[in-house]
């Protein structure tokens, strides 16, 4: 081959390479546009509260977390959700419970002999015999309570008992059930503290990847107990209080939130007729999020038929960093998602982030509650009490 022809290939092999590279280059520098939220999501927002506080694991202040003691709390102290976190136990009941390992939150290792415990591994009867409150007296003298020594795991069905105004009946502190049919029948009885709220349900799927179709497990479980429906004409009527929390009585009585875009596709998959569907944000170093990554995310929620987005504020005791910047809050309002921040521990928190957000999670809901109604000298319609006074008047002592 001829010098003239080399250089003739060597140039033309440098013209297609600048205009591949320009056009890589153009395509990574194009813009994301946010994306249209459909009619039925644009309907949806408008029945989710004003103003959402959401009892985060019932508390994970004032009591051990994600347990009667602490769900009970929240609905008297006026929680407009009850936030909790959802596994299936090894015979497929829905349960309460956050971390991985039933090392960290119950007495496990003295019941059961296990390396590395998860409620993947064991019936729900088994985990009946588990207690999940001295953990909390251990860590937290100074919040301890006798009386949560012995703290049992709750079921979903627990969950919304609770909600509606009822609590566990017990003989001794023990739980009262029977089987039928193979199945655990838990025994409730009217709440005689119970003082009218009735909250809804804000459920977080955790570590889906151990519980596959745990999505259809819940829609199952939340039809069977009255609280979705394909047809709202089905729904269960769940009796109010007027001036007292009502949204346990609502269209939007259930969110399910998760951190997982593709279990956020799975939950829109299952859940035909659709219902408030939360993205949680979350990043152990937000310093490199760029608006591309931002936007990306927004789009994702909006793709999958979510109506919340749920950016973490900076936390240094929760270890959450700071995802609710002010160009963040301008991209998310800009689509039109309501915005759940959490999670909220003081009221210097709620001063810092109280124009960028639609709700809250809160671990003292209480304290929450009254900053806002001093502030817009208004009432919530929710108690005012202290948290240590609402756990005495629910004979937690």
């Amino acid at each position: 081959m001829s010098k003239s022809n080399i250089l003739i290939m060597k140039q033309y092999f440098i013209n297609n390479l600048f205009i591949i590279i320009y056009a890589l280059f153009s395509f990574s520098c194009q813009k994301i546009e946010i994306e249209n939220l459909s009619q039925t999501q644009t309907c949806i927002i408008q029945q989710m509260p004003k103003l959402s506080f959401i009892a985060h694991r019932g508390t994970s202040y004032w009591a051990p977390e994600n347990t009667e003691a602490a769900m009970r709390w929240a609905r008297n102290a006026g929680a407009t959700y009850l936030e909790c976190d959802l596994q299936r136990t090894a015979d497929g009941y829905l349960v309460l419970y956050h971390d991985l390992s039933l090392g960290t939150k119950s007495n496990i290792h003295y019941i059961y002999k296990a390396s590395d415990p998860k409620i993947c591994d064991y019936t729900l009867e088994e985990l009946f015999k588990l207690d999940f409150g001295s953990w909390y007296n251990i860590k937290y003298p100074n919040l301890a309570r006798q009386s949560f020594y012995g703290l049992d795991i709750l079921t979903l069905e627990d969950l919304i008992k609770i909600a509606e105004g009822f609590r566990i009946k017990r003989n001794n502190n023990k739980r009262l059930f029977h089987k039928k049919e193979n199945r655990i029948i838990t025994e409730y009885e009217p709440d005689p503290y119970d003082n009218g709220n009735r909250p809804g349900i804000y459920l977080e799927i955790k570590y889906s990847n151990l519980y596959p179709d745990i999505e259809k497990d819940l829609k199952d479980e939340l039809e069977r107990l009255g609280w979705y429906a394909n047809n709202i004409a089905d729904l269960k009527n769940i009796p109010t209080i007027k001036g007292q929390i009502q949204t346990a009585n609502s269209l939007v009585r259930v969110v399910i939130q998760t951190t997982s875009a593709n279990e956020l596709k799975n939950i829109n998959t299952t859940f035909s007729r659709k219902i408030p569907f939360c993205y949680i944000l979350s990043s152990p170093n937000n310093k490199n999020i760029q608006e591309k990554t931002y936007k990306e995310w927004i789009n994702t929620a909006i793709q999958q038929n979510a109506v919340i987005i749920a950016p973490s504020i900076n936390n240094k005791d929760a270890n959450t960093t700071d995802l609710l910047q002010p160009w963040m809050y301008e991209l998310i309002k800009k689509s039109e998602l309501l915005i759940h921040a959490y999670t909220f521990d003081n009221t210097n928190q709620i001063q810092y982030y109280e124009d960028r957000f639609d709700g809250i999670f809160c671990n003292k809901i209480e304290s929450a509650i009254q900053y806002f109604t001093n502030k817009q000298q208004t009432s919530f319609s929710q108690s005012s009490k202290n948290g240590s006074t609402i756990l005495d008047e629910l004979g937690y002592y």
